[in-house]
């Protein structure tokens, strides 16, 4: 108990600071300064970045700052998933370079290098869609429904998009 408390403490405190940071810009600050600026990492599935590291493609970025796997607690938000799944949870650091999207738009993609069969949609516990602004950092959590035999860290990629060229990162940080 002490260690799922203490894992949604950082969870909140990695997103409070997520948000401090947008709060922080001011109108003068040169693009160069945002984070949207930041380096993306070539990746792909075959070849997914390590957790942490920026990753993208057409325009869609995202970085994985945490992940509870499993993650029981999400049951209280999003229900029972369905026998002989679990659900895994990921919190996200996503940006995006067009006007007009939302955070449903830019949902991520969990996939397995386990079983290359293996695809699942985000499932967001938020009521209502956000709407994005280009080149500004929003904080996501997103669930996903994982069959129970590919429920482990090590072996999970998350995707900006399910489609050949999506920039891909591991979940978990290499040991």
């Amino acid at each position: 108990m002490r260690a799922r408390a203490a894992a949604v403490l950082s969870i909140a405190a990695i997103a409070g600071l997520a948000l401090a940071g947008c709060a922080s810009e001011s109108a003068d600050q040169k693009p160069s300064d945002t984070p949207a600026s930041s380096a993306v990492t070539e990746s792909s599935w075959e070849a997914p970045a390590a957790a942490g590291d920026r990753i993208g493609a057409d325009g869609v970025d995202l970085q994985v700052w945490s992940n509870i796997t499993p993650d029981e607690s999400a049951v209280a938000t999003l229900g029972e998933p369905a026998e002989g799944t679990q659900w895994v949870t990921l919190n996200v650091a996503q940006w995006v370079s067009d006007e007009g999207l939302n955070d449903i738009d830019v949902a991520p993609v969990l996939r397995s290098a386990a079983d290359d069969t293996f695809e699942a949609e985000a499932v967001s516990p938020r009521n209502a869609e956000i709407p994005m602004t280009a080149d500004q950092l929003y904080t996501y959590v997103w669930s996903f429904e994982v069959p129970e035999e590919l429920v482990d860290p090590a072996q999970l990629i998350v995707c900006t998009s399910a489609d050949e060229v999506a920039g891909c990162s591991a979940i978990a940080a290499a040991e």
